[in-house]
C-alpha cells in the first residue's frame, strides 16, 4: 500500500468522531492447531488514516489495553508510520505502558532471515512467558510461526488459516508467498549455519 502524502489529510491532530471512525476490528490466531493454548491478535494499523480509512489512535490503543495486552509487535518502517499519519504510535502504545516490538521491514516485502529469526524468538519469549500479544501486518509471518511450531503444518495449510481469519489478502505479493513456501527449508539451514558459526567462536 503507497500513495502520495497528498491523499492524506492535512491536520494531524484532526479527531474523528465515533460515528466517524473506521471500526478497529480485531482477529485471534488461535494456536490451538499447533498444540499451543494461547492465542494472538492480528489487526491493521491502529489510527491510520488513508483514504477512505480514518482511525482514531487513542481510540484503538485504548481496545488494546482493554484486552490486558501486554506486547504488541510492529512491522512498519518508521517512514509508512509517517505515511499512514501515525508517526508516534510506537511512543503512544509505551505510554500506556505496552511493550513494543519494532521490528520493521517494508510494506510488500518479507524479512531476511536474521530478522525473522529474531521475530519468532520474540514472539515464542512472549508465549512462554504467557504474554498476550497483538501485531500488526503480520500475516505472513504468523504463517512461519504456525510453520516453526508444528513439522505437520504446511505452507498451504498455514496461508488458508491467515486467510479464513483475515481475508484473501493475507498474503499479498510474489515474494511473500515464495517467502512463505521457501521459508522451512532456508530458516533450518540458516539455524544450522548459525549454531556452526556459534560453536566455532566458542572453540577458539
Amino acid at each position: 500500500m503507497r500513495a502520495p502524502t497528498s491523499e492524506f489529510d492535512s491536520s494531524d491532530e484532526e479527531d474523528f468522531g465515533e460515528e466517524e471512525a473506521t471500526p478497529f476490528q480485531i482477529s485471534w490466531l488461535s494456536l490451538s492447531v499447533v498444540e499451543c493454548s494461547q492465542s494472538l491478535g492480528i489487526c491493521s494499523l491502529p489510527g491510520c488514516r488513508y483514504k477512505e480509512i480514518r482511525r482514531n489512535l487513542q481510540k484503538d490503543v485504548g481496545e488494546s489495553i482493554c484486552h490486558t495486552y501486554t506486547d504488541v509487535f510492529v512491522f512498519c518502517t518508521r517512514g509508512e508510520l509517517v505515511r499512514y499519519r501515525v508517526p508516534s504510535l510506537l511512543e503512544v502504545y509505551s505510554l500506556n505502558g505496552l511493550r513494543v516490538h519494532h521490528l520493521p521491514f517494508p510494506d510488500g516485502g518479507a524479512p531476511e532471515l536474521p530478522q525473522c529469526s529474531c521475530i519468532l524468538e520474540e514472539l515464542q519469549d512472549c508465549l512462554l512467558n504467557q504474554r498476550l500479544s497483538k501485531y500488526q501486518m503480520l500475516k505472513q509471518v504468523a504463517a512461519c510461526l504456525l510453520l516453526q511450531l508444528s513439522v505437520s503444518m504446511t505452507p498451504s495449510a498455514a496461508l488458508e488459516i491467515l486467510r479464513e481469519l483475515r481475508g484473501g489478502g493475507a498474503i499479498q505479493t510474489i515474494k511473500q508467498y515464495n517467502f512463505l513456501h521457501e521459508f522451512r527449508e532456508k530458516f533450518e539451514a540458516y539455524q544450522e549455519t548459525k549454531e556452526r558459526l556459534s560453536e566455532r567462536s566458542v572453540s577458539r
